[in-house]
């Protein structure tokens, strides 16, 4: 009897192990579906990823090419700035000495104008001839007031 009792034991244990064996397949089963579903998960994921790294791959040459050209167009910019400050400061020059050059014309012309009058007329008293004066209801004045008259 009791080795009777031993193989219905047995028994009953083999049985036990069938259900556990048939569980643990059943979940084995489960398990691989679910991982045969994230392994696509990962698959389309993996794809979206590279399209966006292909894309995002694509803006940053675009970016580089378009980096380059506001490089070169602000170094010829700068370089147009540098030619415009170097022609301002000759045009700046050159017109100092125009001007320069039209004050002793002026001034020349003035003094020869008032030798000639003095040649004419000797007798004549210039000293209130000058060319900061002008005439005013027949008088001679000066064409600003004198520092301290004013």
């Amino acid at each position: 009897m009791a080795l009777h009792a031993e193989v219905v034991g047995l028994k009953e244990e083999v049985a036990a192990n069938k259900a556990k064996m048939a569980s643990l397949e059943e979940r084995s089963v489960t398990r691989e579906v679910h991982l045969g579903k994230v392994q696509a998960e990962l698959a389309k994921k993996t794809e979206a990823l590279e399209k966006i790294k292909e894309e995002l791959t694509e803006q940053a040459e675009t970016l580089e090419k378009t980096k380059e050209e506001f490089t070169e167009k602000t170094a010829a910019l700068v370089k147009a700035k540098e030619e415009m400050i170097a022609q301002a400061e000759n045009f700046e020059k050159a017109k100092a000495e125009l001007l320069d050059d039209d004050v002793d014309a002026y001034v020349a012309g003035f003094e020869d104008a008032l030798v000639q009058v003095v040649c004419k007329h000797p007798e004549m008293d210039t000293s209130p001839f000058a060319t900061a004066n002008h005439i005013v209801d027949g008088q001679i004045v000066p064409r600003r007031p004198q520092k301290g008259n004013a």
